[in-house]
Formats: C-alpha cells, structure tokens, sequence
C-alpha cells in the first residue's frame, strides 16, 4: 500500500514541476514615446488565448501563466497610435511598449490631443521644465480628488493652506504661510479682479473645480509675471480643445448631514427688495416704514434639502483641424446648516493690576446657507498658418449665498448669579450675489526666424451685490431690576435696527505685449524677451444705510415681541446714509516693462531680469467737501530684479536656486478712511497705509523618477518691509484697520513624495513655515498705559508652522475602481491680531479628512462618491488667557488658561453620481 502511494506522490510532483517549467510570464511598462510619462490604464491583450490586462497607475502590467510558444501582442490607449508586436516566448520576458500620440499636425503646427493636457504625467513634465518653481494638480487628480471648488483643490498643493468661508468651505488661499492678501489669481495667465467689497485678494470658492485643464501654484517669479505677489500665484488654466471630440459630463445629488440633523431655516429670497429707497424712487425720496419689506425676516423650518451638481464639458477641431472650440458648464445648489459657538474677547483695565481678559456676550449661531454656484467658459482658437495662431476665450462665474443667522447671545455682564441675565435674539437674513466674467483675445506670431510676438486684450468685471442686509432683535431674561429686587423673567423687547444696501464692481481694462528673440552666442542658445503690460481699473463702491427706531405704545411702554410682524417702526434717517465715506469710486493705473535674458551653458540655464511697476491710486468718497479724507492720491515706482538658476544635473532631475523682488499693493477700501460695521468688528480704513515690499530667495532640487512620481525638497526665505496687517485701534480698542506693523521674516522648507506601485500610490508633502515680525503691544497697570509700550514678537498673521497633506489611493483598473483617502492638516496659527500684549487670537490646528471613489462601467460610464469633513472635525480659536469674570462663562473648560473665542461644527458633505467621458 505504501508502495504505490509513494509511486503516486512521485509521478504528482514530477508533472507539477514540469507543469510549473513550463509557464511563463511577460511584464513590461506601456509609456508615451516622446515625453516616456507612463499611459496607465493602457490595455495589453494576447490574441491567441483571448486574454488582456491594463497597465497600472506606474505603467507597468504583468500577463502570467503563459505556455512557451509565439503570441501576437496587441497595446492601444486612448488617444494614441496602437501596436502590435510578436514575441517568441520560452522564458519570462519583459516587453516594454512605447506608443506615439496621434495630436494632429496642420502645416507644422502641432494641435495637441487633450491627452497631453490633464494628466498627472503631464503636469509632472511641466513642473520640471519650467523656468520657475510651480506645483501644478491635473484635472484628472482633481476629477478624483473630494473637492469640487478650486480653494479646496489648492488645500491639497504644498505649502497651501485655507481661509475658510463661514459655511465652512475653504475660500482663500495662504501660500507658505502669506495670507491672501499676498497671493493674487490669474485665468489662463490673466490677473482678474475681485468681487470682495474691500480687498484684491479673490475668493476661489467662487470656480467650480470641474471646468480647469490644471491648477498652477507659482511659487517663484520671473519677469514677466505681474510682480505683486510675495507667497504665490494661482493659476486656472481652463480646458483647451482636443483634437478629438471630447465629452464630460457628470451628474450628482447629496446632503449636508446636519441637515438631517438640525434642520433648515428658510427665508424667501425673492422678497428682498433689490434696491433701497433712495435707489428706487430718486435721491430726494423720504423712505416711509411700508417700503421696507418683514417677508425677508420670515424664517420657515426646512428638513432634507438634497444638493444638485452637474456639469458638461464638450469640444472638438474642424475646418481641418484649423479652427478649435471648447464649451465648458458647470451647476451646484448646495445647502448648508452648522452651529458657532462665539465669545467675542475684550480687555479691561484693573487697579494696582494687569488689565485682564473678559467677554460680554456668549453667542449661539445657528446659519443656514444656500449656495448656488454657476461657471461657464469657452475657448476658441483658430490656426491661421504656421506663422499666426488667434485665440478668443470667456470665462463667468457666479456665486450665490442666502444665508440665515438666528442667534442667542447671554450676557456676560451685569449677572446677578448663575443662571441669571439679560438674554438677546436676534434674526438675520443676507444674500450675496457674487459674480467675475473676463473676455480674452490673444495673438501669437512668428515675425522672422527665432523672433516671436504674442499680446493679449482682456476685459474683466467683478461685482458683489448684498441687498437689504436685515437683521431684528429682541430682549429678554431672567433678570433684577435695581438693588434687592428680585430676579423675574422680562418680556420679549422689540429694539431698533438697520437695513443695509450694500454693492461694488471692479472693473479692468488689460493689455499685454512680450517680444522674444532665439538665437545662439558661440553655441550658448539664448533667448532675450522684453515687454509690458498696462491695466486700468475703476471700482465703484455703495452703501446706503437706514435707521428702523421701534415706536413706543400709546402708554409709553415698549413694544414687545411676537413676531416680525407685529410691531411698528419709524424711519430716523428717511433719506439714507447717502453722503459717507462706504460710497466711493476708485482708479487704479499700472504700467509696467520688463527685459528679461534666457540662456544655457552646458547644463545650467540662468534667467535674469528687472521689471519696473508705476502704481497710480486715486479715490473719491461721497463724504462732504469739507470733510478731510474726501479725495486722494498714491503712486508709486519698484524695480524689480530676479534671476533664477536651473541646474539640471540629468534628464530627471534638477536643482534651482531663485531671487526675486515683489511688492504687495493696499486693497482700495484698506487706504480710504471709512468704516464698515462688520459681522464681529468695525473695520475702519488707513490712508498712511504703505505698499510692502519683498525679497524672495528660494531653492529646490527636483527628482521625477518616473513621469507621474516626484520627490521635491525646497526652502525659502523672504524679508518683508512694512507688511500690512489688521490690528485693532482706537481708544477702546475696537476698531479693526490695516497697518504697517513693522517689517518681518518668513522662512521655511518643504518637501513633496509622490509613488505609485502597481495598484497603489501615495501622495504626501509637508511644509515648515516660520515667520517673525516684532510690533508694540498695549498693556495697563492699575488703569494707566505702560511707559514705553512693551514690544512682542509673533508670527504672521494666518501663517501655520505646519501644513501638511497625505493622501493613499487604490486604482485597479481592469476592475474600473479608483478609491482615495485624504487628510489635510494645517497647524495653529494666528487668526486676529489684539493691540493688547499676549491677546491675540489663534485658530487651533485642523485635520480633514476627506474620501472619494469611482467605480466605471461600460467603458464611458463612471459611479462616484464624495465624502468631505469626514470626522466632523471642530474649527475652533482660542486666546492664550483665562477669562476674568465674575461668573464662569459658557463654553469654557474650567480650570484653563485658554479662552475660547468661537467654535464652528460644520458637519459632512456627501456626493453620489454618474459621469460619462467620450
């Protein structure tokens, strides 16, 4: 019996040995023939066994279990020439397969396929060619990253973090550690104005994410680039036609998860009256009580409220390929609800002692918001020669908010004891209408041989419009009035109010002209580039304000509260607020020129320059003649030089070095002396404010290992004169206004990894940001101001010392699966700064994370899910003080030497739909 088993197990062995000698495998990479960027998801199929696989996310595949013999191999991807090969196969074998693009030619004139365009491969290759140091994020990243604005794309770039908005969507962008105001926004390399009714700086939740070709981060500029920036420049580069038809289009629906939560609180937009009285009836009109509407302060209880999300892009050539058209649309209507825990700080003086920190109100906000969000763009470009190419390109964005703010605020001062106290309500209704539009007509032009002319025309319009601002309130509590009386609950008290009209547009006249000529010097080619450029730009600015005085019962006792439409007002001021200082009108005028040398020896290419800015600033208030600060003027000249080093020590990596100077202009409403009554402060405006002025020195080495991998290490460092920040002022301290705090540093390094293996990659950078700037701080003993003031040392205002980004993605492709894990982390950092020493206001560090997948069918067809705010991470800020009042106010961990100022619950955002690419 043993005998013929062991005989058995013998004879099982040697077949499966020589079964297993006689299978073999054959593996390779598919790449683009002439950039080497890996084609992932290019299909390899076998033609005698019927069987194929695609190429994974590092453009590698693998067939396996193949018998020895000769197969017909057959590799295609989208876009590119197809190819067959045979392979005589007796071991394993690799077979790498290099395929051509099929972008069509028109008299030497390349038109390139939408393939070389938004690719992480593509975008990677112009990372490293280019004479600056950028981060660029594809469309295709973005298509399968969580955002679906552009301020959120950015948060995923190194050295970028986020302002938010107060829906809690990521709204401005800081670039290494520079707030906003330091950065400025191009479309398709034309700077655009803003909607903002005070600053330059553009608020990127206004783009859809799903009409751009890549998002560009310049980090370093040459001379040809606008130079006021000293953090970075965005850049939206928007789909350009393919050389094929091209179609994409997705259709989604979700909800905010405190919606099921919380609830809805609706007002009905279309009661609002779009103008105010004096605007309506002429400016002699006297506003009665009947002309302000109560239907826009009439709150309606709301459940599930489901988002819509859709967009389409579609494009092709014609006319042989001469005249290229490219349609863009995209549509969201979201709606939002989240809660905010407030507790605005204040400083109180103290006898023989330090002020201390106190609050007066403990806010409870509950917001709901409705966002609808609109862009459209359209590219046309028509081949006229190989000579002559034209362009004409549109771009309009919209931006819809109507939000509701019902809030309860106990007082913190004047309490009897806990649990007693005056108690406030109040109910606010504000919609904004944002929009930007921008038309471009560029011209590119061969002259003689090397010598090359491109311009450009541009027209852009930015406005804001927020109608009838309304806001009632009411008292109450349970509260003594007078000493020894008892505490009793006081009725609902009606009190006075504003209406507020408020709008503004920004509008620019843009040209531009660079001449460039390429030629060699004893074998050293070099390119020499000079042009310029003018802008003129005009803001109107209006505000128009009206005084709603409750009237007092017939008996003289107040009126009380049952809702907004029971009670009567008067009109105090029935003409307006028409001659103040929030209406003006603004001219900008910026001239500039440049010269800038190109030129390679061996393997360095060096670019240097000097560009020269003339700023011309002049305003005009609607305040009285007589009145100071009615009129002025600013201008200005900088000369500007950079020069930067490319050394490209093989043909994957490089090591740069760059200086540049920049500058940073004061935005309009920031030099007129004005003031506006904000959400939380009034900010007032500085007519000695000065424009800062930077040096910028940067350095990277650069590795691409492969065409859509990358490892990048850099540092930089930047020597700010007269930064402008907000500070508070004013004799109580309560006026917030632009400065010139001093000059201040800002250094740091960052470090970006990018690999794939086979159906894994991982994408990571972190950045170290630290900036020191030294100012006086105010501070009081025993009720008296200290002599001299003593000075601090902080960082910047809104800069982190740590942002970092990981995301871990799955692609398996023959199974159409994609699936991505991201987590965005940006450190503490300071959000307001106090005049007042140690009390400045700090955001603590904040982790997202986010999750997105795909799954496609039916080759053209995709399902895919969005998931942001994950874990419902807390936004929270805090003052490095304990509070000193007499009771323990709301919100506050006892025993802490932090005061918490505002807490903001934001709540998850998912997303579920369909999209389809032809």
């Amino acid at each position: 019996m043993q005998r013929p088993l062991l005989v058995f197990l013998f004879f099982f062995i040697f077949c499966f040995s020589a079964n297993s000698q006689s299978v073999y495998s054959i593996k390779g990479v598919v790449l683009d023939a002439e950039s080497k960027e890996q084609l992932t998801g290019a299909t390899i199929s076998v033609e005698i066994v019927k069987r194929n696989t695609r190429a994974g996310l590092d453009g590698s595949y693998s067939l396996a279990n193949l018998a020895a013999g000769t197969y017909k191999l057959h590799c295609s991807f989208l876009g590119y020439r197809t190819k067959d090969t045979t392979i005589v196969l007796k071991n394993n074998d690799r077979l790498n397969f290099f395929l051509r693009n099929t972008s069509a030619v028109l008299h030497g004139v390349e038109i390139a396929g939408k393939t070389s365009k938004e690719t992480d491969a593509a975008v990677r290759k112009q990372e490293q060619n280019a004479d600056n140091v950028v981060n660029l994020i594809s469309a295709k990243a973005i298509q399968l990253s969580p955002d679906i604005t552009i301020a959120n794309v950015l948060q995923r770039v190194s050295g970028v973090s986020l302002e938010r908005s107060s829906s809690g969507d990521g709204r401005y962008a800081i670039i290494r550690g520079m707030d906003q105001r330091y950065n400025y926004t191009l479309v398709n390399g034309i700077k655009i104005p803003s909607p903002d009714n005070k600053n330059r700086y553009v608020p990127l939740d206004i783009f859809p994410a799903d009409l751009v070709e890549y998002v560009e981060v310049n980090k370093t500029l040459t001379p040809n680039m606008e130079a006021d920036a000293v953090g970075g420049t965005v850049n939206m580069v928007m789909k350009n036609a393919p050389n094929r038809l091209y179609l994409n289009t997705s259709l989604s629906t979700g909800y905010s998860q405190n919606l099921f939560n919380k609830g809805y609180n609706y007002f009905p937009v279309s009661a609002i009256n779009r103008a105010s009285p004096l605007e309506a009836n002429g400016p002699s009109y006297l506003a009665k009580p009947e002309d302000f509407t109560r239907d826009n302060l009439n709150y309606t209880k709301k459940s599930f409220r489901p988002n819509t999300i859709a967009s389409l892009s579609v494009g092709n050539r014609f006319l042989n390929n001469k005249l290229g058209i490219m349609l863009g649309a995209s549509y969201q209507n979201t709606y939002k609800s989240y809660t905010s825990l407030f507790n605005p700080a204040e400083y109180l003086d103290q006898s023989n002692a330090n002020g201390v920190l106190i609050t007066k109100h403990a806010y409870i906000r509950d917001f709901s918001s409705q966002l609808t969000r609109i862009g459209f763009n359209g590219k046309i470009d028509y081949v006229i020669n190989e000579q002559n190419k034209l362009s004409l390109y549109t771009f309009y964005a919209i931006l819809n908010d109507a939000q509701t703010r019902l809030t309860t605020d106990s007082l913190q001062t004047g309490k009897q004891g806990p649990g007693l106290g005056q108690v406030w309500y109040f109910g606010r209704s504000r919609y904004q209408h944002q929009e930007i539009n921008n038309y471009t007509l560029q011209g590119q032009h061969t002259l003689l041989k090397g010598l090359k002319l491109d311009w450009t025309g541009a027209y852009s319009k930015a406005s804001s419009n927020v109608p009838d601002l309304a806001e009632y309130e009411y008292d109450a509590g349970n509260y003594a009035e007078g000493t020894g009386a008892d505490p009793f609950q006081h009725p609902n008290k009606v009190v006075d109010y504003d209406r507020i009209w408020e709008r503004n547009s920004d509008r620019d006249w843009s040209g531009y002209g660079n001449l460039s000529y390429a030629n060699q010097f004893k074998s050293i080619p070099f390119t020499f580039s000079a042009g310029g450029m003018y802008r003129s730009k005009h803001r109107d600015n209006f505000y128009n304000d009206y005084d709603l005085r409750t009237v007092p019962n017939a008996d003289g006792s107040f009126q009380l509260w049952t809702d907004i439409y029971h009670f009567n007002w008067s009109v105090f001021n029935p003409g307006g607020s028409p001659a103040n200082s929030n209406t003006y009108r603004a001219d900008e005028d910026i001239s500039a020129g440049y010269a800038m040398l190109k030129f390679r020896i061996k393997k360095l290419e060096t670019i240097v320059g000097l560009r020269v800015e003339n700023t011309d600033q002049r305003f005009a208030t609607d305040i009285p003649e007589t009145s100071p600060g009615k009129t002025g003027t600013i201008s200005y000249t900088d000369k500007l030089p950079s020069v930067h080093f490319k050394y490209m020590l093989n043909d994957k990596s490089n090591l740069r070095l760059s200086y540049f100077s920049s500058i940073n202009r004061p935005g309009y409403f920031e030099i007129i002396p004005t003031n506006v009554k904000g959400d939380e402060y009034t900010e007032t405006g500085n007519p000695n404010l000065k424009h800062a002025t930077a040096d910028n020195l940067d350095a990277r080495y650069e590795f691409f290992p492969k065409s859509n991998e990358q490892i990048l290490v850099g540092a930089f460092y930047k020597k700010i004169t007269n930064p402008i920040e907000y500070g508070f002022v004013g004799q109580k301290a309560d006026q917030f206004q632009p400065g010139n705090f001093g000059d201040a540093t800002n250094y740091g390094f960052e470090v970006v990894y990018e690999k794939y293996i086979s159906k894994f990659g991982l994408r990571l950078n972190y950045t170290y940001t630290k900036s020191e700037i030294t100012t006086d701080k105010r501070q009081t003993f025993n009720n008296l101001l200290m002599d001299p003031l003593p000075t601090q040392t902080r960082p910047l205002q809104g800069q982190s010392a740590h942002v970092a980004n990981v995301a871990l993605l799955y692609k398996d492709i023959p199974a159409g699966i994609d699936v991505q894990l991201a987590w965005q982390y940006t450190g503490k950092r300071i959000a307001l700064v106090s005049p007042y020493y140690d009390f400045d206001q700090w955001q603590k560090g904040l982790s997202m994370f986010d999750i997105s997948a795909e799954k496609k069918f039916r080759k053209k067809f995709a399902v895919f899910a969005k998931v942001q705010n994950l874990l419902n991470t807390a936004d929270e800020y805090y003052i490095n003080k304990p509070l000193a009042n007499d009771y323990p106010a709301p919100f506050q961990k006892a025993g802490s030497n932090q005061t918490l100022s505002k807490r903001n619950l934001y709540g998850q955002n998912y997303q579920l739909g369909l999209r389809y690419i032809y």
